[in-house]
Formats: C-alpha cells, sequence, structure tokens
C-alpha cells in the first residue's frame, strides 16, 4: 500500500462529528482520530483491535476505528490510492455487528460511499468553539474548524486578557496582579501561547478558503491539523 499525501473529510463526518461536541469525553474521541491519522501516516496498512477492516463484500474497503467505548463511538474511514478519506463518525447500532443485523451492511456501505462522493469539506466551519481559560485555546482540536470572525473574537478576548485578566479574576476570584509571581508568569505565557494559536489558525482558515475558490473540489495536502 502506497504512502499517504492527502487527508479528505466528508461532511457526513463533519456533521455526525458535531453531535459528541458537547460531550465531555469529547476530547478524548478527538485525540483517537488524531492517533488514528498519525497511526495511517506512518503506515497505511497498520490496524489494531480497535482500528481495522471490515469483511465481507458489501462492507470491502470501509475501515472503522473505536474512539470512544461509554459512548459507543466509532469512525469509519476509507484509503484510496495516497488519500485517507474519513467518512463518517457512528456507533455499532450502524453496521452488521457480532452476527446481527446484518440487513444493515447494503444501505450503511451506501452511505459512506454516497458521503464520499460527495467529495472533501475540508472544514464544518463552527459557529463557536467551547473554551473557558487560554490553555484550552492552545489545546483545541477545533480552530481550523471555526470562522475567522469567531477566531477574531476569541484573539480580543485573550488581547483583553493580556491587559486585564477578566478571565483570570473570574475564574479564581482575585485578580492576576495580586498572585504569585510564578502563577502570574505562567498565566500571560499561556495566553501568549494561545494568541500565537490563533494566529496561525488563522492562516490555516484563510488557506483553506482560498482552496475553496480555487476549485470547485478541492483536496486538502495533509497537514497534521488532528495532531
Amino acid at each position: 500500500m502506497a504512502g499517504l499525501k492527502y487527508i479528505t473529510m466528508t461532511q457526513l463526518f463533519w456533521d455526525t462529528l458535531e453531535q459528541h461536541r458537547g460531550h465531555h469525553r469529547y476530547p478524548e474521541m478527538r485525540a483517537r482520530v488524531a492517533f488514528c491519522v498519525e497511526r495511517k501516516i506512518e503506515d497505511p496498512a497498520f490496524r489494531s483491535g480497535s482500528d481495522y477492516p471490515f469483511a465481507g463484500k458489501n462492507l470491502d474497503g470501509i475501515w472503522h476505528c473505536k474512539l470512544s467505548v461509554n459512548p459507543d463511538v466509532i469512525m469509519f474511514y476509507t484509503i484510496s490510492g495516497d488519500t485517507l478519506n474519513l467518512a463518517m463518525v457512528g456507533s455499532h447500532h450502524d453496521y452488521p455487528h457480532q452476527g446481527k443485523h446484518l440487513q444493515k451492511a447494503v444501505p450503511f456501505a451506501r452511505k459512506i460511499w454516497t458521503s464520499l462522493d460527495r467529495g472533501h469539506v475540508p472544514s464544518p466551519e463552527w459557529a463557536r468553539i467551547k473554551w473557558n481559560v487560554p490553555a484550552d485555546i492552545t489545546r483545541s482540536f477545533e480552530l481550523e474548524e471555526t470562522t475567522l470572525d469567531h477566531l477574531a473574537q476569541i484573539e480580543e478576548q485573550l488581547k483583553l486578557e493580556m491587559r486585564d485578566a477578566p478571565i483570570f479574576e473570574r475564574v479564581h476570584g482575585y485578580k492576576l496582579d495580586d498572585a504569585d509571581i510564578e502563577v502570574f508568569t505562567e498565566w500571560l505565557a499561556e495566553t501568549d501561547r494561545a494568541l500565537e494559536a490563533i494566529d496561525r489558525a488563522q492562516e490555516r482558515v484563510r488557506a483553506i478558503a482560498r482552496g475553496k475558490e480555487a476549485t470547485s473540489k478541492p483536496i486538502a495536502a495533509f497537514a497534521p491539523k488532528f495532531g
């Protein structure tokens, strides 16, 4: 199997992923997506007990990777040539499992292949991303998946934090100026790292927008956005 050079995401992938954004284990799910992508870049044939292809003619070519046990969340994807295609997020209830629901195979496969036929969607353009403190920004998987307007809003909040630290006061109940020097220094350093992350994300989102304008069916050269 040739090495991978590209990664694509379907609209179905984003729509089904969105259903889990409010769950407290969502960061773990995103980390598992990142791990899956990283392993496939290293070795497209890699498989494990939680990441392997389906068997049987109806599901041939479709892989599934476990993202969470509780809740039951699985990512479905395919590999075509040098491209990894993230197609859908679902559960064991979507396909035949342990000899049950065999009638689901054909409609499930049709859903996956139809989503891929509709083409690459580089960003879901989330209206908002969840964060409470600057460190949440530096750890976020979603900075490149929101809009430039929302990134600009976050940037202004972080710049205000560098000046007046209202978030620190809200979280800790006292002013940053009254904190120990180590706490004071680290909080501002983390805020600065968050601003740098926003700056990088803005450049990437602009690049995605340029790609959309350049072609009606864009494909994204692999960038480590998931990891």
